[in-house]
């Protein structure tokens, strides 16, 4: 725990010196408000010993609304009919995300909670209805050039990247896992596993003007964790967990809207008992207009 205290008292000394923007690289956009209704799709998968299990989960419709230079950025979202038919089950979610995109940082946030699996096997169903999976986590990142790269041109389109532009970055992350494996490990019976993990990772992220309309963006950082469950952490008994991140962009833009589509996808290691490696990805995928204007007339 000490490791990323430390971690996280040096992301905050770094950004306590001034990054400066440089205009030739990044621009606002001169509206004052956006709109944004967006299609998207948002999932946990969970595989073991190369069997995949994976839930039947909404697709949601939704919009997002923000004012410049306010602490207004609100999204609203409902989840309009599940990706697989009735044969596939029924999938309890709760998917909460908050992804901030700051000149320097940028913060990810995952509070999710699935219940209800499938695994398909030369096109026959298994239903796995009492296996449940949740995951809280929240990671910080730290980009090194923020004044020429642009996180919020490459994935919230909320300023221009006039030139392409790349950064260095370096994060750190804390996890807590719960999960139900009843169906897949009789073994554990009822029981809960619980899984803590924090840990440290570093990468690169570009954004590549094509031409004045199209930018393609992308971003991936890989690291590892330590963590165990809570009663051999007590014990300073820890198992070391290889993660990975990646995010990427491609997005149309004119001078007062935009459309663009963009991938998320994170995943995590758990060793749920002795032997037996669960791997936990949580993909995101999303298609969003924008549209920026300056009064509701």
């Amino acid at each position: 725990m000490k490791v990323f205290t430390s971690l996280f008292l040096l992301f905050a000394v770094c950004s306590g010196f001034a990054q400066r923007v440089d205009s030739l690289y990044i621009a606002p956009y001169p509206q004052k408000m956006s709109i944004s209704p967006f299609v998207a799709n948002n999932t946990l998968l969970v595989s073991n010993n190369d069997v995949e299990y994976s839930p039947n989960n909404p697709i949601t419709v939704g919009v997002g609304f923000s004012i410049k230079n306010t602490v207004v950025n609100a999204r609203l979202s409902y989840g309009a009919a599940d990706l697989q038919g009735k044969e596939y089950g029924k999938t309890k979610v709760v998917d909460f995300q908050l992804h901030n995109y700051g000149r320097k940082f940028i913060i990810d946030v995952f509070i999710q909670n699935y219940k209800g699996f499938y695994n398909e096997d030369k096109q026959n169903i298994t239903l796995y209805p009492d296996m449940a999976v949740r995951q809280i986590g929240a990671e910080g990142t730290y980009l090194f050039n923020g004044g020429q790269f642009s996180a919020k041109a490459a994935f919230q389109h909320s300023e221009k990247q006039l030139q392409s532009a790349g950064s260095f970055a370096i994060g750190a992350g804390l996890y807590n896992y719960r999960m139900h494996l009843g169906d897949v490990l009789p073994d554990s019976g009822d029981e809960y596993i619980d899984n803590i993990q924090f840990g440290a990772n570093a990468g690169y992220a570009y954004s590549w003007v094509v031409n004045k309309y199209w930018l393609l963006s992308g971003m991936i950082t890989a690291g590892a964790n330590v963590g165990n469950n809570p009663d051999n952490l007590k014990n300073i008994k820890l198992n070391v967990y290889p993660t990975a991140f990646a995010r990427g962009a491609a997005a149309y833009r004119k001078n007062d809207w935009s459309v663009a589509f963009s991938m998320l996808i994170q995943n995590k290691l758990v060793y749920a008992t002795k032997g037996n490696e669960f791997s936990v990805a949580s993909l995101g995928l999303q298609l969003m207009y924008v549209k920026r204007f300056d009064s509701f007339r």
